[in-house]
C-alpha cells in the first residue's frame, strides 16, 4: 500500500507554467485517499512555495534532497560550510562567473543579468535572486549552481569532486550539493520522520538526478518524456507530462494498490 508519493517538478509535474488539469485532479484523488504528497526537486523551497500552496501540498524536499520543509518552514537541512561559500564567491568574482545560491527562504546571486543565468531563466524559469557580494555575511546555503563549463568544475570542487553531490544539467550549468546528499537521501529522511517504509513510497521523475529516488522507493515511475537512459532503468514508464502521464500512472499503479 502506497502512503506517500514524491514528485519531481520540472518535466514531471509541470513544463514551465503548464501543469495539466489531469495532474491536478490526480493529486486530489491521492489526497482523498489519505496519501501524503511531497515535492522533490532540485529547486529551492523559496521557488516552490507558490506551487506547493496551489496544490495543497505540505511537504517539499528541495535542493536535490538537502533541504526539507513543512509548509515552508525548515524541518531538516544540510547547509554548506560558510567558508566554502565565501571561497566560491571569491573564485567566481576572479573568474567573472555566476553563482546561484539557494537558501531556505531566498535565492542569491553574485552577478545579476549574467548571460548564462538569463539563458537558464528563459529555458526553464528562475525567480529573480538577491544580489550577494563576496564580502557580505553568508546565510545558510543548501545548493549552489555554478554557471561554468566542465573544465572549470575543479576550480570550485577541487580534485576530490566525490566529496560533493553534483548534477550537470547543461554544458554550462552545474548543481553542487553537500556530499552524501541526493533526492533519495532527502526522501528517506522524510520517510523516517513520518514513520513510513521505503516500500510504502512512490516517486515520479524525468531527470538523471531523479534516478536514486526512483530506484530507492517501492514504486519508482519514470515520465514518458524522460531521457531514454532513465527509461531503460525501470519497467514503470508512464506517458509524457503532456499526455496525462501523472494521471495515467496514479490510476494504473498507485490507486489500485490502496
Amino acid at each position: 500500500m502506497i502512503k506517500l508519493v514524491a514528485f519531481d517538478v520540472d518535466g514531471t509535474l509541470r513544463d514551465r507554467d503548464y501543469l495539466p488539469e489531469s495532474t491536478r485532479l490526480a493529486l486530489q484523488r491521492l489526497q482523498e485517499q489519505g496519501i501524503i504528497l511531497t515535492l522533490c526537486t532540485g529547486r529551492s523551497e523559496y521557488e516552490m512555495a507558490s506551487l506547493r500552496e496551489e496544490l495543497g501540498i505540505d511537504w517539499a524536499i528541495t535542493c536535490n534532497g538537502t533541504h526539507i520543509g513543512y509548509r515552508g518552514e525548515t524541518v531538516f537541512g544540510s547547509a554548506f560550510a560558510k567558508d566554502t561559500v565565501r571561497e566560491w564567491l571569491e573564485q567566481a568574482d576572479r573568474l567573472n562567473q555566476t553563482l546561484l545560491l539557494y537558501g531556505s527562504e531566498k535565492m542569491f546571486t553574485n552577478r545579476q543579468d549574467a548571460p548564462y543565468f538569463l539563458q537558464a531563466q528563459q529555458e526553464i524559469g528562475f525567480m529573480n535572486p538577491i544580489l550577494l557580494e563576496f564580502n557580505q555575511d553568508v546565510p545558510d546555503i543548501y545548493q549552489c549552481i555554478v554557471f561554468c563549463n566542465e573544465q572549470d568544475e575543479s576550480l570550485y570542487v577541487g580534485e576530490e569532486s566525490n566529496t560533493y553531490y553534483m548534477h550537470r544539467w547543461r554544458s554550462w550549468a552545474l548543481d553542487i550539493n553537500p556530499g552524501g546528499m541526493n533526492k533519495a537521501i532527502g526522501l528517506q529522511r522524510l520517510l523516517d520522520h513520518l514513520g513510513i517504509s521505503t516500500n510504502e513510497a512512490a516517486a515520479f521523475g524525468d531527470g538523471l538526478n531523479d534516478w536514486e529516488m526512483i530506484e530507492e522507493v517501492g514504486l519508482g515511475i519514470v515520465m514518458g518524456n524522460a531521457d531514454d537512459t532513465l527509461k531503460q532503468k525501470t519497467s514503470f514508464v508512464t506517458r509524457s507530462l503532456r499526455e496525462d502521464g501523472i494521471a495515467y500512472a496514479v490510476d494504473k499503479w498507485i490507486l489500485q494498490l490502496t
